[in-house]
């Protein structure tokens, strides 16, 4: 069979491939325009808060080990194979070193406590949010203007635009990442159950 044969004999829902209209052109550069868009990523203060904590406690007790090592080696209790012309050097570089992480430690706890009253009103936003959302953003309300007949793609793209322009709009304030963020849970609990 020829290669012209072939794609005469094409067809999809009984129209010749030829008869098909260019609506997925259109698709596609909708499509593009979501994607984009640039990523935004969200981490919670309180995530922040713990991970400092976590790098306080761990610079804190290094240098804290770091300076004991220091103190058994100076009383020979620990015997380390270094010359007496070079163990001052040994000793002054690991000595400074230490003493920086311990530095380090206590400076990250002072950051430490920012971040949590920080941390503190941004939970108290997010509660809000999210209780906002639950008495005034409902499935019907959002669809009301869409074309439900478009593909799940377009469909989810528009309806989470229109969460997250109520969100911006009552929330004005609140960080972009944190909108687009909750924008996503929101969409979840609002269709998850009818698109299963």
């Amino acid at each position: 069979m020829e290669k012209s044969n072939i794609e005469d004999k094409i067809s999809v829902d009984n129209q010749p491939v030829d008869d098909i209209p260019e609506a997925s052109t259109d698709f596609n550069e909708e499509l593009s325009d979501f994607s984009e868009n640039k990523v935004h990523s969200f981490v919670r203060l309180s995530d922040k808060y713990d991970d400092i904590m976590s790098s306080s406690y761990t610079l804190i007790l290094v240098g804290i080990v770091g300076i004991i090592f220091m103190i058994l080696v100076w009383m020979k209790i620990i015997p380390l194979p270094i010359s007496s012309e070079t163990s001052w050097l040994f000793n002054s570089v690991m000595g400074g070193v230490f003493i920086i992480f311990i530095i380090a430690g206590i400076v990250s706890f002072m950051h430490a406590k920012q971040v949590r009253i920080e941390a503190d009103a941004e939970d108290k936003l997010i509660e809000e949010l999210l209780s906002w959302a639950d008495e005034n953003i409902h499935a019907e309300d959002i669809d009301e203007d869409l074309d439900t007949t478009q593909p799940m793609e377009l469909l989810y793209f528009n309806r989470a635009d229109k969460i997250r322009d109520l969100l911006m709009y009552q929330f004005e304030n609140a960080d972009e990442a944190l909108i687009y963020e909750y924008t996503e849970q929101i969409y979840q609990k609002l269709y998850e159950n009818n698109e299963d």
